[in-house]
């Protein structure tokens, strides 16, 4: 993102998209109060406005014509969430009032802004450091009540490590550099060199290996329903969700292919997943859908295998938790029983799953790590590396310098645009 990029007047909205009660579009920008007051009556409390005061008032289109009655909210540089003039507007929330907003926002030189824009700039303007910024996106991603709190116990650990680990370089690098100053000689003569350095790269290594980048990151536990056709793994599906997502039939083969919906069960925020019955296809259709689904079912948190009557005996791969539906049918009552039908047994069934969930939750006690963030923790071991093989104290003071570098741009002192991009590409359109 260039600078000239980072002057403009940007908007998006901050609530879901969709039909609300009410939404929250925000404005940004050195020109946010000029275009604003192009779009409302009573512009001129804009101007005198405080920071934080709200009033109400009414949106109107380039014709004077009314679009909607609003409540507008100031907030001014630089004590504002991104350090620049923030304007937000309080409206009802149709999407279709949204639009022409943003349209007249548009028209008077704003632009919709960029994924995780917002926090960019606040960060830009020295308003959140990274370990903030990774806070904020954390706490959207979580999957669930427990892993809301572990947020401050796993950044902290984090970046606790790399501040220790800067230090422990910065001060390798003082013992070079006194020598540089005040040695009598061109090689390396600090007394358990190679020790302090590999005992830096051994942190790097810990600090690398205990990221768990998959499971935080997406944000959200995955339970695939599988088994062979006709068993009710799309009335379990629907019944799961409490509403009616997936075609119920009793023709083999209705599910050609994986359908998936979010759901919360028990505090965890679930994504559920009906897959096509397995068995012999008899078409390349089916063929493929069985393949989609076997594959989505082998990378998923949870694996229900559904039975009915006439498949109580089918035995569950390893780490697949066999789920015995149609009991109103036939009476069983034993193991994880459920009655898609009825819904008996689905409180039990739902809690179990939640369990399964629970286990994995808790052993992420890792912290997630972008691709760029390993690549610079790799490289400062490389540099590291490089700098205990060399014998010239100048080239030893470079190699050493420069992974403080890599490690400095992890804590915010010079941070790389590919961190950047990570962390805000992450974020909703309106933070």
């Amino acid at each position: 993102m260039s600078i000239s990029t980072l002057h403009d007047t940007i908007y998006a909205l901050s609530t879901p998209l969709g039909t609300s009660a009410l939404a929250t579009l925000r404005l940004s920008g050195s020109d946010a109060i000029g275009i604003a007051a192009k779009c409302i009556e009573s512009s001129e409390k804009l101007f005198t406005a405080l920071g934080g005061d709200s009033f109400y008032t009414n949106v109107c289109d380039a014709n004077g014509d009314h679009i909607d009655d609003v409540v507008v909210t100031v907030w001014r540089a630089p004590r504002s969430y991104n350090g620049e003039d923030i304007i937000e507007f309080h409206t009802h929330g149709s999407p279709v009032i949204m639009d022409m907003l943003g349209n007249q926002l548009t028209l008077y030189g704003a632009r919709l802004a960029e994924h995780g824009e917002f926090s960019r700039r606040a960060f830009m303007n020295g308003k959140q450091s990274p370990e903030e910024l990774e806070r904020t996106l954390m706490r959207l991603d979580a999957s669930s009540e427990e892993s809301l709190t572990k947020i401050e116990r796993v950044l902290g650990e984090k970046f606790d490590r790399l501040r220790n680990i800067y230090d422990d370089i910065i001060s390798l690098l003082a013992q070079v550099n006194a020598q540089i100053d005040f040695g009598e000689s061109d090689h390396v003569e600090i007394t358990g060199f190679e020790i302090q350095v590999a005992i830096i790269i051994d942190n790097l290594e810990n600090l690398r290996a205990k990221a768990v980048n998959e499971q935080i990151n997406k944000g959200y536990y995955s339970v695939a329903l599988t088994g062979v056709p006709n068993v009710g793994k799309s009335s379990l599906f629907n019944t799961l969700l409490r509403y009616e997502r997936s075609i119920v039939s009793e023709i083999p083969g209705t599910t050609r292919d994986y359908v998936e919906a979010f759901v919360m069960l028990e505090g965890f925020k679930v994504k559920i997943i009906d897959t096509a019955g397995l068995r012999d296809a008899s078409d390349m259709i089916e063929t493929k859908g069985i393949e989609l689904g076997t594959n989505i079912a082998e990378r998923a948190d949870v694996v229900l295998r559904v039975t009915d009557p006439e498949t109580r005996a089918t035995k569950g791969f390893a780490d697949e938790i066999v789920v015995h539906n149609k009991c109103d049918v036939d009476g069983f009552r034993s193991g994880v029983f459920v009655s898609a039908q009825t819904a008996e047994g689905l409180p039990e069934l739902s809690k179990y799953i939640a369990l399964q969930i629970s286990l994995i939750d808790s052993a992420n006690t890792g912290y997630s790590l972008s691709k760029s963030e390993a690549r610079i923790i790799d490289e400062s071991m490389q540099l590291l590396a490089q700098s205990s093989k060399s014998t010239e104290i100048s080239i030893v003071a470079e190699d050493i310098r420069a992974a403080a570098d890599q490690i400095a741009s992890l804590l915010g002192f010079n941070i790389s645009e590919d961190s950047l991009n990570y962390i805000f590409s992450k974020m909703c359109i309106g933070k």
